[in-house]
């Protein structure tokens, strides 16, 4: 794929969740964009641009979340490293796989964070961000890929 377009992909996403973190309250549902960059990142990438990546993505979802400065960011580094080992195992080619490959990897960054908020701020654990936001982004992520042409694109296939 050429780079200039992976470029503007990217740069949509990214304002597209900025788009979706301005009218949150409108919207009755949250997207994690930024965790689909960082599951492409991990695929197509090797260990330590997967882990600077991840620690930047989620310094910037902390800043949208306005908790805890951190928090997302270390979450994302582990969920990173996770992705980076799990994906050279497993059929990228299988859309099953990879909305399950971004389902649980989101599904276990925002518990991690949210075990983060729980103990040390007292917030309740919200059933949004450990099904509902997982759910919703791992099928716009295979919406997004599932055309062969796609993965092609996208170096995938």
């Amino acid at each position: 794929m050429n780079r200039s377009v992976k470029t503007g992909l990217f740069i949509l996403l990214i304002g597209l969740q900025v788009l979706s973190h301005r009218y949150r309250g409108m919207l009755k549902f949250n997207l994690d964009l930024l965790h689909l960059i960082l599951v492409y990142i991990a695929i197509r990438s090797g260990f330590m641009k997967t882990i600077f990546s991840a620690m930047a993505i989620g310094l910037v979802t902390d800043y949208f979340s306005m908790q805890v400065m951190g928090v997302f960011g270390f979450s994302r580094t582990i969920t990173g490293y996770l992705l980076n080992e799990i994906s050279r195992h497993i059929d990228l080619k299988n859309n099953v796989l990879v909305f399950l490959l971004i389902s649980v990897s989101l599904c276990f960054s925002n518990l991690i964070a949210n075990l983060f908020f729980h103990f040390i701020l007292g917030f309740p654990f919200q059933l949004s961000l450990i099904l509902y936001q997982p759910l919703s982004t791992g099928l716009l992520g295979v919406l997004l890929i599932a055309p062969r042409k796609m993965k092609q694109y996208l170096d995938v296939y």
